[in-house]
Parts: C-alpha cells; structure tokens; sequence
C-alpha cells in the first residue's frame, strides 16, 4: 500500500496512488466519522471508490507537478497498516515567496496519543525539499484547541491580522492563519532517512 518516504519512531509517511483508493476511502469514513464537526463538507462523490481514485490520481499528477503533497499516516505497530492520519500541503505561488497551506487531519483511535506532533516537522521538511516552500499556513478555529496547541509547538505563530471564514459540518466557522518559516535544516532533514 502506497510507498513509504519517512519512517519515524513510530509512523510510516506515504504517499498514495489511484489503486490505494479503497484503503484511502476507509481512512476518510473513519476521520470524518469522528471529526466531521471540524472538517470542511466533503463533495458528493467523497466517500466512494471512484471519487477517492480520481482524487488520488490528481493528487498524483500535482505531487509530479510540484503543486501539492499529501502524505498518509500509518502506525508502524498496526499489523493491518491501516491509514490513521494525513497532511496535506497545497502551494500557493506568490511573487516573493512560495507558501503551502496546511490541512491535517487524525482517526479517533490515534488521536491524543502525540502522532501528528511527530508527524507534521518532518512532514514539513519533507514538503519544504519537495516542493520548494519558504512558508506554511494553516487555518485554525480558535475553539479547537488541540490544533491550536500543536501548530504552536511547531514553530507556528498566529498573524493577527488575518482571519478568514470556512465552512464545516458545523457551519461557517471564523478561522486564524498561523504561518512559520521553512527552515535550512528541517528541508535537508527528510534526506537522511529516504
């Protein structure tokens, strides 16, 4: 399932292909399942084999294109290698700076156990070689606390300034941007381990 490009202490980081769609569907039925409330509404066609094979086959082509990376969480300690977790970057080109906005997402059965907060660093200097970035955003409702704190520890502060409005299962919810710098060292990290 999928080819691994990180391996930390305890996940595998993969990106997925058009033929993992099933695998990729049941992540998503299961983290929509418990965070729908905090996750935007999904299209029609979001919780079927063929939407997830046409969506992972454009993922596919944006990762060659350097225009986005999403990479899936395993636990290296599920004998079933299910997907537990995923981040998502999309780039926005700007004329200064290349930035990528920031989605992530976990299952219940994985949450509150630290794997984003080990996750989300590499998967940013992995991002940040990959696709270029010199800055991450990522949006945030300031009621879940939980991302608030994560993308505090990883070197995000919030711009406030800026705000912005998104619609999720809970309706439109105001959002902050929290943005950091890529760094030197996390972009080199990610070739140590390939």
């Amino acid at each position: 399932m999928g080819s691994t490009l990180f391996t930390t202490e305890r996940l595998w980081l993969r990106v997925m292909e058009p033929c993992d769609n099933e695998a990729v569907r049941g992540y998503f039925r299961r983290a929509w399942t418990f965070g729908e409330d905090w996750l935007p509404i999904p299209p029609a066609d979001f919780f079927t084999l063929q939407g997830q094979r046409r969506r992972l086959a454009a993922e596919a082509e944006a990762r060659r294109e350097r225009h986005s990376l999403r990479l899936f969480l395993v636990r290296r300690d599920d004998p079933f290698e299910r997907i537990c977790g995923d981040i998502w970057f999309d780039c926005i080109d700007q004329v200064i700076c290349r930035v990528a906005l920031i989605e992530f997402r976990m299952e219940e059965r994985s949450c509150g156990k630290g794997y984003m907060g080990e996750a989300l660093p590499v998967a940013m200097a992995l991002a940040g070689a990959e696709l270029g970035i010199d800055r991450f955003e990522a949006l945030i409702a300031p009621q879940h606390t939980a991302a608030c704190r994560l993308v505090a520890r990883c070197g995000f502060t919030p711009l406030s300034t800026i705000v912005c409005w998104r619609q999720l299962g809970q309706g439109w919810v105001e959002h902050q941007v929290y943005a950091t710098v890529a760094t030197q060292t996390t972009s080199t990290a990610h070739t140590q381990n390939r």
